[in-house]
């Protein structure tokens, strides 16, 4: 589905990616994980078409992203929820919902999108009303998440999801990440929870200054020791 071949980033003279390769099937949740400052959000940004100073290949089912504009690429069904909500704060949460579907096809759906995301996440539809900046922090997290699913993806791309929410928050959006694949759309998460992402992923790369250092089955990536020294403390 989801094919990255190579991947160079750099931003001026600092290289942030080299030669990464990875890829996505269909149903499939892939993770990568790593430090800050390892790559993992610019390959996301690289992906979507945000970052354009990057050398390589990236296809969607055999298409060519590199030239597309973000549009384009969202369009074509891939889709970025990125760190940090991004939430419209003094629109309601269908508002921002709403937002999502901006591309012609998602306006087609975006009563039947809607009734999804409500079924996925009933708080959302309790609060449907409610200005976004009145949520907790894991209830604009859900917005965020529901806004791209209402941009009607093939493929999902989340960015840290779970980053600054409480213990409990982090094994529900992890939950919602398993039921939007067994949806059948294929999830591509970026986190540095690395236990809950590893354990979630069904194959998962370990980023490290830029390259990918270690890759395979999440769960037998659990039990290795050099990444229990590296990200467990163990």
């Amino acid at each position: 589905m989801l094919s990255v071949s190579d991947l160079t980033v750099r931003y001026g003279d600092v290289l942030a990616l080299e030669n990464l390769s990875f890829s996505v099937g269909a149903g499939q949740i892939i993770g990568l994980v790593g430090s800050n400052g390892a790559g993992k959000s610019t390959t996301l940004a690289a992906i979507s078409g945000l970052v354009k100073s990057r050398t390589g290949a990236i296809t969607l089912d055999g298409r060519d992203l590199m030239a597309l504009a973000a549009h384009d690429i969202v369009g074509l069904g891939l889709v970025h929820v990125p760190e940090g909500r991004r939430l419209f704060p003094f629109m309601t949460v269908l508002e921002n919902l709403e937002l999502g579907a901006f591309g012609s096809a998602a306006r087609n759906r975006r009563a039947e999108q809607l009734d999804y995301v409500f079924s996925l996440l009933p708080k959302l539809a309790e609060r449907r009303q409610q200005l976004a900046v009145t949520l907790s922090g894991g209830e604009q997290q859900m917005v965020a998440i529901g806004r791209g699913l209402m941009s009607c993806p093939r493929l999902l791309m989340l960015d840290e999801p779970t980053l600054g929410l409480a213990p409990m928050l982090v094994e529900e959006i992890f939950r919602l990440v398993r039921a939007i694949r067994d949806n059948g759309i294929p999830v591509l998460i970026v986190e540095q929870q690395v236990v809950h992402a590893l354990e979630c992923a069904d194959y998962a790369y370990v980023l490290e200054s830029g390259h990918c250092v270690m890759q395979g089955h999440g769960r037998d990536l659990l039990q290795d020791d050099g990444l229990r020294r590296a990200y467990l403390g163990l």
